[in-house]
């Protein structure tokens, strides 16, 4: 994770003011008559905001600890008025609601402009779209380039302008990741829209659409190998076939779909289903079997014996393991617990050393606490594996991307509701 950029605050001494350092990062867009104004919250931290002049109130957080659900819930629950802004990395959405309702949007994803919505929907051409884009200005947006000009009427600019508002709403919801700034106060003058759907109905779609951006990703990573099918490509989907005609990853695909997430993944989803897309085997292990054009079957893999609980444990300290190490983090952390086992513990981790994959010595830890039957050998190994996996996630926790944090504690869980 790319480390934040850093505001250092300079206290003045004998009555003199403080200053503020920021990196160049933040000090970018400043200007004497765009100041930034403090709010403080303790020793703890201040929050600098550019302050409109309506703002009467400002809700800001982490995604990894409240889910863009619980944000828009406070929201509509408040009937509120103002801009949320979600942002991760480059991407940055951000709706405008007056009364609990979203009445515009803009967004840094291409596919979620006004000038590629209009293309994706028919209105005009690439060409218009292209001639058009030459002659915007500062003042002068993309939308009235293209009414003035006469490749779109006004009708189907707001029909345009009221889908875009929808499915930049709806795509908040494929981000688990990143930061919310909710800015309460008179949202801004200019454009507005009014959807058909009601707020909520809207945010259960979202939610829905979220719940199978989940799935799909687990089932599809980015990193899933693909190939081309044998059959001709649906008409209008040739260019996405021949990036896979040779075989590709999911991953490299989506860099070349125009859409959301939700739209990428449904679709890999249903051309696996029908063959015209198929997941290859990356197993070095055996040879593939080829068709005569040179294509990989998709070959289902061997039957794997369900593995048990102690190693279910120890494949998660390897998880985690792994995850601080591509986090960029110090997997060493784990270890600290079995130099200073928890209280009870200490005799289960004699001798128990962290292997280089962050696995543990299962056999060691259940010699160590032998001595009064098998069966409670097994609990207290259960027992002291459960306590170090539990160690392991809220150490990783601060360090780790939320989305990743919250598949690991999705994973305890489960395996700790299979052993209930």
């Amino acid at each position: 994770m790319a480390p934040r950029p850093k505001a250092t605050p300079r206290v003045g001494v004998s009555g003199e003011p403080g200053a503020l350092e920021l990196e160049r990062p933040l000090a970018a867009n400043l200007s004497p008559g765009r100041p930034l104004v403090a709010h403080f919250h303790s020793p703890e931290g201040m929050v600098l905001l550019r302050e409109p002049a309506a703002l009467t109130g400002f809700f800001a957080g982490s995604l990894s600890s409240l889910s863009v659900e619980d944000v828009l819930g406070h929201v509509l629950s408040g009937i509120r008025s103002g801009q949320l802004i979600l942002q991760h990395g480059l991407v940055q959405r951000t709706v405008s609601f007056r009364d609990g309702q979203p009445i515009f949007a803009v967004s840094s994803v291409h596919h979620e402009r006004l000038g590629a919505v209009v293309v994706q929907l028919g209105l005009v051409t690439p060409e218009q779209l292209h001639q058009a884009l030459g002659k915007v200005t500062p003042t002068l947006r993309i939308g009235a380039v293209l009414t003035r000009e006469g490749y779109l009427s006004e009708a189907n600019l707001y029909s345009a302008m009221t889908y875009l508002v929808r499915e930049v709403m709806l795509n908040l919801f494929e981000m688990s990741e990143g930061s919310f700034l909710f800015l309460e106060g008179r949202p801004p003058e200019g454009d507005s829209v009014k959807l058909q759907e009601r707020t909520r109905d809207l945010v259960l779609q979202g939610m829905k659409r979220g719940e199978v951006v989940a799935r799909l990703r687990k089932h599809f990573p980015d990193d899933t190998h693909v190939v081309a099918g044998p059959e001709s490509p649906p008409p209008g989907e040739e260019a996405l076939f021949a990036t896979a005609a040779n075989g590709t990853t999911l991953g490299a695909l989506r860099s070349v779909w125009e859409g959301s997430l939700f739209s990428f993944l449904t679709w890999v989803e249903e051309r696996t289903r029908d063959g015209a897309l198929l997941l290859q085997q990356t197993s070095t292990s055996a040879p593939m079997p080829r068709r005569a054009s040179g294509t990989f079957l998709a070959v289902p893999p061997p039957p794997v014996a369900p593995l048990g609980p102690e190693d279910r444990f120890n494949t998660l300290l390897a998880q985690i393991h792994t995850a601080l190490r591509l986090a960029g983090a110090n997997p060493d952390l784990m270890r600290d617990f079995l130099e200073s086992p928890q209280q009870g513990l200490e005799s289960a981790y004699e001798g128990v050393s962290l292997a280089p994959d962050g696995r543990v010595d299962v056999a060691r830890i259940r010699q160590n606490v032998a001595g009064g039957g098998e069966a409670l050998a097994r609990a207290m190994t259960l027992e002291a594996l459960d306590a170090f996996v539990s160690y392991a996630l809220f150490s990783a926790r601060n360090v780790l991307p939320g989305e990743m944090s919250e598949r690991l504690y999705r994973s305890y869980r489960e395996l700790q509701e299979g052993l209930s």
